[in-house]
């Protein structure tokens, strides 16, 4: 087969999916690398296998994936060695903490990025995960699931990210936020998918129970109808959006839209059971939902609530909620994160939260200006833009 102009070693969701897998990584990639297809480029993806797929050689569009190494202590050389097997020119890696198998992948990420600098191929990283090793205290370490002392992980947070500047030829970060993390990190923002049904377009999720036009068919149509929309972990903020509707519950019901992240999951009890434990009947947990069904969620919201406590990464699902044309309240940190101005920043407090959403069930009308505000969040981040800038990168690459 024809050398690849682009090795990306990443998670990759099932062909023809693009919201599924271990992590947003996933999706990120599945988007990235049909994005450079439809520029042109050759993409071939060197993915970790998974259980439920199978292993080996498939055809997604026109990217080929390649799944053929496990994650674990071995993980990031073994990806190094495929990639390079492929005679691509530029070897792209995503990297996240935990991605490639948690605490255990992380010593192969120097030998795996450093056999790629020596080949001459990049590499080219991109950070999902920035963090600042001095923000991680008690409750980043509880949010997080990380059990190791504080100091330990702070001391291999700064290794991690000083391997990786040092080793890459560029890094990619996608706020300019975390640009700070690794010296002389290049800004390109995540990209927003193209919307299937325009906003407030027919479609329902399951389970609702459509109006006729103009004319609400049941109580709830009244309330204003909120969704948390993304993999249930921690991090999320869930606890307040759940104590928030449940103060202000004769005026609003909450939706809950996404699976279990993985990671938390693996490690005890759901996230999502003891949250429906602690606030019995206050969301509507949907659980995963098929790329399919996505649209008519975002059509059945009013207002989307993005609460993360600690954001160390952007928002995909924000970009996501955002382009499909729904407004969002984002928290003091994330707002802060993604640049966004005043009017969309969530009271830090369930009591004043519940106060703003009882403002916006009562005047749906500045829900407007709260639109127009999140529609801007995502403007320049289309993913042809997006994947045109990284084709700019690789050919920066190659000629250095």
């Amino acid at each position: 087969m024809p050398r690849p102009d682009v090795a990306i070693v990443s998670p990759y969701p099932p062909a023809g999916s693009r919201h599924a897998g271990r992590s947003g990584v996933a999706s990120y990639a599945g988007n990235l690398a049909r994005a450079l297809g439809e520029r042109g480029l050759r993409v071939t993806v060197v993915a970790p296998s998974e259980p439920d797929l199978p292993a080996g050689r498939e055809q997604d569009g026109p990217v080929t994936v390649e799944r053929r190494f496990r994650r674990g202590p071995r993980a990031v050389p073994a990806a190094a060695r495929l990639a390079l097997a492929t005679g691509a020119p530029v070897v792209h890696v995503q990297h996240e903490l935990f991605l490639y198998g948690g605490t255990a992948a992380m010593p192969g990420l120097l030998p795996g990025l450093g056999m790629l600098r020596a080949a001459g191929v990049g590499p080219v990283v991109t950070m999902h995960h920035a963090v600042d090793p001095a923000g991680v205290d008690a409750e980043f370490a509880r949010l997080h699931g990380v059990r190791a002392p504080r100091a330990a992980v702070r001391a291999g947070l700064a290794a991690v990210q000083a391997t990786i500047g040092r080793l890459a030829r560029r890094v990619i970060v996608h706020e300019p936020a975390f640009a700070s993390v690794v010296r002389d990190a290049t800004v390109v923002p995540h990209g927003v998918e193209g919307i299937a049904s325009a906003p407030g377009a027919t479609g329902a999720a399951p389970g609702a129970s459509p109006a006729a036009e103009g004319e609400p068919d049941s109580e709830d149509d009244l309330r204003l109808t909120l969704l948390c929309f993304g993999f249930l972990a921690p991090y999320k903020g869930l606890e307040l959006a759940l104590e928030a509707a449940s103060l202000a519950a004769e005026d609003v019901r909450l939706l809950v839209v996404g699976g279990e992240h993985p990671r938390f999951a693996e490690a005890g009890a759901p996230f999502g059971e003891r949250l429906r434990a602690r606030w019995p009947g206050v969301g509507e947990f949907a659980g995963y939902v098929p790329d399919a069904e996505l649209p008519g969620w975002f059509a059945r919201a009013d207002l989307a609530l993005f609460l993360y406590r600690r954001p160390f990464a952007t928002s995909g699902a924000l970009a996501l909620a955002a382009a499909h044309g729904l407004p969002a309240l984002l928290s003091p940190p994330l707002a802060k994160v993604v640049g966004a101005p005043g009017e969309l920043v969530a009271p830090s407090a369930a009591p004043a939260l519940a106060a703003r959403l009882r403002a916006l069930a009562a005047d749906r009308a500045a829900l407007e200006p709260l639109r127009r505000r999140s529609a801007e969040l995502t403007r320049d981040r289309s993913w042809a833009t997006v994947a045109g800038r990284h084709a700019e990168i690789y050919r920066e690459v190659r000629c250095a």
